[in-house]
């Protein structure tokens, strides 16, 4: 009995102990289980303020060391240590919801990971949170040069100077339309040559040199803005068409030395005769050894100095074929086009030629250039009479079915008009008359570019009836025309033509022509900027002192007001036409500086410069003074600097400076307003009742835009430079012609003239004298001036009854 109660109490005691190891083994996984979930908190990035301040509990008890030596708990294992990782803290890690519309994309700047400080007494650490420097991004102007585009060809023509009016011309007027750029590059320095031309001097009469200096020149200058580079001389008749066609269908990322292989068909250097393409990344391999190949050019034969160069810089023979397509080239020294045309016609080798060489008078050249016209224009007729049966035998597959394909084949349909206001508008026209061509004209007799136009669609409509109904058919008059251009796909003729047979029966026949819209090219523009800084010459007479207070108090009000100091110059200029005015010029300034100082008061950072100039009223008419004041300038002012000449009768409103700043193009375009001109303040008063004559409405019977004047003027200091050049080469008096005038004849220069509301100027009396206007064009223009420029003919009407009825009272 005694046995068994042992035995029950150890089996108790066994059991107990087995359920103490159960809730022990249980105790340890739960603690952790929530150690290892607090742990990873952080990565399942789930914010908690709780945890976090518990995360802050347990880091502060658990930071204990012992000092009195290098063991650290810590340093051994800190199960709360990944609580507090910088790289992946709660604060900087958040869940965010990709399929929301609100998303958008932030990058945030790159911050400086704070260091701990380590436990050794030996070594003294800091801390630092400065972002590190962000270094500046400077970005090119062009987002063509940050993404590395260029243009496709260059084509450098080594000439002589005694050709630059025969081959060289022929291949600038030729080429030019086809290729991105021609360049002649020559062995003297020339100054008349033809113009549209660019040529450069090569200082240097050794020929067999000559290709080198090129290649140096295309390398600094112009390497980062082509793709390929074709070497020729200039006896070689070149294809531009074709040779653009032919480039364009070859990979850019590899080295490329192309041509006409010399001699022999094994042969490693390229003909230079025939034309050699050189890549971009072949010419910097040259340009690297470009000495080497200078000391080893010991042949007088182009050819064999540039074959040795690339073969030796770039490791490349002459090759024939890239990308699948083949440089063909027809040299023949013994060529005829007379006696050879006709057999070379039939070859398809010789019309597929990208170049012939030699070609020895401008007579080949000029026969060559019609004859290869000829061939690409059978080309693509062939291939547009392809393309036309490709396109109908496909509109089968399409919604429409077949055979509803708009006419003609290829061209877009015809515009829909959405409403009643978009309906396209027809022309009707004849042969010499265009009628309700505007809603306010009836009958216009045909311009010459319309006259042009009419015709030649007459024509074509005739040849292509004789086509079809035999030669006896003669064109007698056109009957109906009917004419309407459509923006989307191009301009639709309808015609009734009345025809002849041999029988002299007339027969009207109807034509329905469509000229379809080229292909649509991009004009580049200058740029232009309004930071530019704007000197604005103000020209004021002896007799004028009260008229310049008048303009600078409203420029006051106006024109100061939104110009900066940086921004913006007036040069006020005394003309005196005696010398006694001239000497007392500081006297006569007094006045007006009264009158600046106190504008200065409130803009002290504007900038008024006085000027004096002596122009003698009895040899120089007004309207040569322009040119005199700018050769007063020429060496005050710089050659990139913005003028406007006005007069002081004129109130300029303030956004007139901006718009200045964005119509005068440097190289490129000069700026003449027209400006609105007051009538006589008397005669408005008395048809209008003017009560206030300080301020000019824009009105009818206020005044009238003045295309006659001339005397509102922008343009660069250096358009002006480049025109006086050109004036003393033609020797040509400075008294026969205004600025304007000398513009338009002697420069290529673009003028934009057109009516400017924020000029308005004020009435003044004009006198005409013909013995000082000696041009006969300026003195009508200063009658119109003074005829026109008093009232309108209303205005006069009005006080021409007045005045009757006023004496019949009498």
């Amino acid at each position: 009995m005694a046995g068994s109660s042992r035995q029950k109490i150890s089996l108790l005691f066994h059991r107990t102990r087995l359920k103490s190891r159960y809730i022990f083994s249980i105790l340890v996984g739960l603690a952790l289980g929530f150690l290892l979930s607090l742990a990873s908190v952080p990565l399942m990035s789930i914010c908690d303020s709780s945890l976090s301040i518990l995360s802050e509990t347990f880091s502060s008890s658990s930071d204990f060391h012992i000092l009195n030596g290098s063991f650290s708990l810590r340093d051994k294992f800190d199960p709360f240590r990944i609580l507090n990782r910088q790289a992946r803290s709660v604060a900087d890690i958040t869940l965010v919801d990709y399929g929301s519309k609100d998303y958008e994309p932030k990058i945030h700047p790159l911050q400086a990971v704070p260091i701990k400080p380590t436990y050794n007494s030996n070594i003294t650490t800091t801390t630092t949170t400065r972002s590190p420097p962000v270094p500046k991004i400077s970005r090119p102007r062009y987002i063509a040069d940050e993404l590395g585009i260029r243009e496709k060809v260059l084509v450098a023509v080594l000439t002589e100077t005694n050709h630059l009016n025969t081959f060289a011309l022929f291949l600038n007027q030729t080429l030019q339309d086809h290729v991105n750029r021609v360049l002649f590059f020559i062995d003297d320095v020339v100054q008349d040559f033809p113009k549209g031309m660019q040529v450069v001097a090569i200082h240097d009469k050794r020929t067999y040199l000559k290709p080198f200096y090129v290649l140096k020149y295309l390398t600094e200058k112009l390497i980062k803005t082509y793709d390929w580079f074709v070497l020729v001389p200039d006896n070689t008749y070149i294809r531009g068409f074709k040779l653009n066609e032919f480039l364009s269908h070859i990979s850019i990322s590899q080295d490329l030395y192309m041509g006409l292989s010399f001699d022999d068909v094994h042969a490693v250097y390229c003909y230079f005769g025939s034309g050699i393409i050189l890549s971009g990344t072949v010419l910097r391999k040259i340009y690297d050894e470009l000495d080497w190949c200078t000391k080893n050019a010991y042949s007088q034969d182009l050819t064999d100095n540039i074959g040795r160069c690339v073969l030796k810089t770039a490791k490349l023979p002459c090759t024939n074929t890239a990308s699948n397509n083949q440089f063909h080239a027809y040299v023949d020294y013994r060529f005829e086009f007379d006696t050879s045309i006709h057999k070379l016609a039939k070859s398809d080798t010789f019309n597929q030629s990208l170049t012939v060489h030699p070609i020895n008078d401008m007579e080949t050249m000029l026969k060559l250039q019609n004859y290869f016209n000829e061939v690409e224009i059978n080309e693509m007729t062939e291939e547009i009479l392809k393309y036309e049966k490709t396109i109908e035998s496909l509109s089968c597959y399409a919604p429409e079915g077949c055979g509803n394909i708009p006419w003609p084949v290829g061209v877009p349909p015809p515009f829909k008009p959405p409403t009643r206001f978009d309906v396209l508008r027809w022309d009707y026209f004849n042969e010499s008359h265009m009628y309700l061509k505007t809603d306010s004209d009836v009958i216009n007799v045909l311009k010459q570019n319309d006259y042009e136009d009419i015709h030649e669609v007459i024509d074509h409509s005739v040849q292509e009836f004789q086509k079809k109904y035999g030669t006896d058919l003669k064109f007698k008059h056109l009957q109906n025309g009917y004419r309407q251009f459509d923006p989307t796909r191009g301009t639709h003729y309808i015609l009734d033509l009345i025809l002849t047979d041999k029988n002299k029966n007339e027969l009207v026949k109807r034509a329905e022509l469509m000229r379809p819209l080229g292909l649509v090219e991009i004009v580049p523009m200058p740029f232009v900027t309004e930071k530019v800084k704007l000197f604005l010459i103000l020209p004021v007479h002896s007799n004028e002192q009260s008229v310049a207070i008048r303009f600078l108090r409203h420029a006051n009000k106006t024109l100061f007001e939104h110009e900066v100091c940086d921004g913006f110059e007036l040069l006020l200029t005394h003309i005196a036409t005696t010398k006694q005015e001239y000497s007392h010029t500081q006297q006569w300034f007094e006045t007006l500086r009264s009158e600046i100082n106190l504008i200065l008061e409130t803009r002290p950072k504007l900038i008024i410069t006085y000027h004096t100039i002596l122009l003698p009223s009895t040899s120089i008419p007004h309207y040569s003074h322009p040119i005199y004041l700018l050769d007063f300038f020429q060496t005050k002012l710089r050659m990139n600097s913005l003028i406007f000449i006005t007069n002081p009768y004129v109130d300029i409103d303030s956004d007139f400076s901006s718009r200045c700043r964005l119509n005068v193009i440097e190289n490129t375009q000069c700026f003449f307003p027209i400006a609105f001109y007051q009538y006589h303040p008397q005669i408005i008063a008395r048809t209008h009742r003017l009560i206030d004559n300080s301020t000019i409405d824009l009105h009818k019977f206020n005044g009238w835009f003045n295309s006659y004047a001339y005397d509102q003027i922008g343009l660069y200091m250096s358009d002006y430079f480049t025109l006086k050049k050109l004036i003393l080469y033609h020797n040509i008096s400075l008294s026969t012609s205004n600025l304007h005038d000398l513009f338009t004849q002697l420069t290529d220069i673009h003028i934009l003239r057109a009516p400017d509301q924020s000029l308005r100027v004020h009435y003044q009396p004009i006198h005409c004298d013909s013995t000082l206007q000696s041009n006969a064009i300026e003195y009508n223009r200063c009658l119109m001036q003074r005829e026109k420029g008093l009232a309108s003919r209303s205005q006069l009407a009005m006080i021409v009854i007045d005045d009757e009825q006023t004496k019949n009272k009498k």
